[in-house]
């Protein structure tokens, strides 16, 4: 049975007395003996017109019952919301973020309707509980002890109320904890909390309070990925709690209205329950048949990554100037890299007749792949041998970062952890990695990776081509044309042309083209491939010839084929060097089945073909010519007025000004500040609207009227309500009473209701002089009481929306 409840008078509420209220049929109120919840205090009238009752109604064991429904609803709607951020973010931390957020939101938002705070001390609540609990729940690992949040950890928070949004949708899932980007569902829930708790507990529609996790649920799908997770767990969840919980808060709606309990409660609890269990049993047993699509549409579907990689030259391009420059020099070490494993530095799949390039699905074809920043992990698929290595750079310089097979995870731990992990993205298609900071000497990182088991030659053999589109390879040399359709003709499958190609390629010979060694040019554009494979002449190149070669030969033949440039693991050992000799490039094919697989067409460097004698072009004599006679010299030469030349060289470059290298600052912290201060310039935007259409009403009575109505507003604001029927004079006591400094200025508030008045109902208008006047005071009266009450009072009085709600 359900504890009595007993309906009393809010706070300052001068209506209903407790009169019988005889309405002429002998019955004095509510019938007596009904078991109504709300009984004494409020007419059934006013109870009607207000069509709903509010914790400030019960007093006891049955607000605190009222406020555990409210409370425990909220929260598993909310936890139901959090569910799509699973695969999102991944599971792990994600969950104490989002219900630690609901758990902020719900608890400030309860006791702001507690304490009847308004809406400024609120904000403040919930602007100091994100920044005093966001570190802990959003950003840990920039934590002291996991808790005591750090300047870092403050400024991530601050920006992130802009950036992760974006951030978000610009990284691979799962995501984890990446930079501040678990500050999208700290948010999200944070504010559904307080929207939902205070719609219940404050608001007169308690039963709308559902539209706040609702709405927390819509952002967390549009923010996630296209997988749902569990769709069918949470729709059935969601409806059943909110159908159950605003079913309930009705009931106590009817029950404030008709001033009695309604019969068959418990029928009707049973018989919505047996109506929720039905719909799950047919949606559970209709899910085989209409199972909802494997892939949504959500906002990262439309969201570019902010990247042009189409800024950065081919690394391939620099492949000789490796062993001529950095021959010996150690460019990395690698530590816990097996022996035999190779060094991925960027896979390059377009080709456009001067240079193999690095792209993305940006350029017509999907299957390259998108350069995106990735979260704590990226899921593979792949069978395999899992490895961890860190990299330690040395010599090695630049945008593209080293990586091992298929990469599942990148963790920068040097001194520019920071700034290298915000601007590193990885290409998931191609295995590539590129870092927008440039890698430098004493940068380090570690790498998860799985190397992939290679398959045996029978099943190369016995593989067709995949069915991948890759970037365009356009124009292809007409030698490797003629020398593919030569080597195929005798394959069957895709999988025996690359091997017939490989061996083929294999039977040339080996030079680099440095001294000492056959000359050899650099570079894989269309003449220096025609030069390869030209019909008649012996195939000399190095890695960058022979793998572009096949590559192109491999495109011709329809079979999707790209280029690895990288380096060779060759001493093995617990640490690796690097050094430029190991640079290497190979091909990699997509066979059906098989995925990529690894193909390496270049003969071993010790097959160089024999040196030959080159003679030496004769060099002929150059033609000398004799010298003009020298011309005549003036007798008085001209002065020299040529101005001094600047001493400032002219590539040097000018110091940038201090303004520009402040602006990223000032838009970083101004941004967040801005939008935290939003909603406080808005309540004086409108105050200073609502002022400044008063002073020019139209007619000169209302200006006049317009200036007591703004003593009444500065009254509300300051918490005193004057009796909204009470006459100006009525009001002017209450002002005398309630603000003992109101008349210090000169000003009496008694003064300022006469004129009012009088030019209200008095014959004639008020003087432009006059109504000047009368503003002065009004200004004078309201600065008294201002200085009436404390400061902190004074000041939310200055952000207060209660002169902004209609006066009741």
């Amino acid at each position: 049975m359900s504890p009595s409840l007993r309906f009393g008078r809010a706070k300052g509420d001068t209506t209903g007395t407790g009169h019988t209220g005889n309405t002429g049929t002998g019955h004095t109120g509510a019938s007596v003996g009904s078991s109504s919840r709300f009984t004494g205090g409020t007419t059934m009238a006013d109870r009607a017109r207000l069509g709903v009752a509010s914790i400030f109604d019960v007093t006891g064991r049955a607000r605190l019952i009222w406020i555990l429904v409210d409370v425990v609803a909220l929260l598993a709607l909310l936890g139901l919301a959090s569910f799509a951020f699973h695969l999102t973010y991944g599971a792990g931390w994600v969950w104490v973020t989002a219900l630690g957020g609901a758990v902020l939101g719900v608890g400030v938002g309860t006791l702001a309707a507690l304490r009847r705070w308004p809406v400024w001390l609120t904000a403040v609540a919930v602007i100091a509980a994100y920044l005093l609990f966001g570190g802990f729940l959003a950003m840990p690992s920039s934590t002291i002890a996991g808790f005591i949040p750090t300047p870092a950890t403050l400024a991530g928070l601050l920006f992130g109320v802009v950036d992760a949004w974006k951030g978000l949708l610009t990284i691979d899932a799962p995501v984890g904890e990446t930079g501040s980007l678990l500050v999208v569902p700290l948010l999200t829930n944070l504010f559904a909390g307080v929207i939902g708790a205070t719609l219940a507990l404050r608001s007169r529609h308690p039963a709308l309070a559902w539209l706040a996790p609702a709405l927390a649920l819509v952002v967390a799908i549009s923010f996630g990925v296209q997988e749902p997770f569990v769709p069918l767990l949470v729709a059935i969840g969601f409806l059943a709690i909110t159908l159950a919980w605003t079913g309930y808060r009705r009931g106590y709606q009817r029950e404030a209205v008709l001033g009695h309990r309604p019969q068959l409660r418990w029928q009707s609890a049973a018989l919505g329950l047996g109506v929720l269990l039905l719909a799950g049993g047919v949606a559970a047993a209709a899910t085989p048949i209409a199972e909802p699509p494997t892939y949504r549409h959500v906002l990262r579907d439309v969201v570019e990554p902010p990247l042009d990689v189409h800024q950065y030259p081919s690394p391939l391009q620099s492949f000789r100037k490796n062993l001529k420059d950095h021959k010996e020099d150690v460019l990395l070490t690698a530590r816990g890299l097996p022996e035999g494993a190779k060094l991925r530095i960027a896979t390059l799949d377009a080709y456009d007749g001067v240079s193999y390039n690095v792209t993305d699905a940006a350029d017509g074809a999907p299957d390259g792949g998108a350069f995106t920043r990735i979260g704590a992990r990226v899921p593979e698929e792949l069978d395999g041998d899992e490895v961890s290595v860190e990299v330690t750079i040395e010599d090695y310089s630049g945008v593209w970062v080293p990586t091992v097979g298929m990469t599942t995870k990148v963790e920068f731990t040097g001194a520019r952890s920071r700034e290298l992990t915000n601007n590193f993205f990885y290409n998931r298609a191609t295995g590539t990695g590129l870092d927008t900071s440039s890698l430098r000497r004493g940068d380090t990182y570690r790498l998860d990776a799985i190397l992939a088991n290679p398959p045996a030659p029978e099943r190369i053999s016995a593989a067709n081509a995949g069915s991948l589109s890759l970037p365009d390879a356009d124009p292809l040399p007409d030698t490797a044309k003629e020398r593919a359709d030569t080597w195929a003709k005798d394959a069957t499958t895709a999988g025996q042309l690359a091997r017939t190609l490989e061996e083929n390629l294999r039977k040339g010979y080996y030079s680099n083209g440095l001294e000492g060694s056959h000359p050899s040019l650099s570079g894989h554009s269309v003449g220096r491939i025609d030069e390869l494979l030209v019909t008649g002449k012996q195939m000399i190149g190095d890695e960058e010839q022979y793998a572009v070669a096949m590559a192109l030969m491999l495109r011709h033949s329809g079979i999707p084929a790209r280029v690895v440039y990288g380096y060779s693991n060759t001493t093995g050992g617990e640490l690796v060097e690097i050094t430029g000799e190991d640079v290497n490039a190979w091909v990699e094919v997509n066979l059906d089945g098989l995925g990529w697989v690894e193909f390496t067409p270049t003969p071993d460097r010790d097959r160089a073909p024999e040196q030959q004698e080159v003679p030496e072009p004769s060099q002929p004599r150059p033609q000398v010519e004799n010298p003009p006679p020298p011309p005549e010299r003036p007798e008085n030469p001209p002065p020299d007025n040529t101005p001094p030349e600047d001493s400032k060289l002219d590539d040097e470059e000018e110091e940038e000004p201090v303004w520009r290298k402040a602006v990223p600052w000032v838009l970083g912290i101004g941004i967040p500040l801005a939008i935290l201060a939003a909603p406080f310039a808005i309540i004086l935007g409108l105050k200073q609207r609502r002022r400044k259409s008063r002073l020019l009403a139209a007619e000169p009575a209302d200006r006049v009227a317009g200036g007591w109505s703004e003593v009444m507003d500065k009254a509300r604001d300051l918490g005193v309500d004057p009796k909204v029927n009470g006459t100006r004079t009525e009001q002017a006591q209450v002002i005398v009473a309630e603000f003992l400094n109101a008349g210090d200025r000169g000003t009496n508030p008694h003064w300022l209701a006469n004129r009012a008045d009088a030019s209200v109902f008095g014959p004639g208008q008020p003087s432009g002089e006059q109504i000047e006047h009368y503003w002065h005071g009004v200004d004078a009266v309201r600065a008294g009481m201002g200085e009436s009450v404390g400061f902190f009072t004074r000041l939310r009085g200055v952000f207060s929306l209660r002169s902004l709600r209609a006066w009741k």
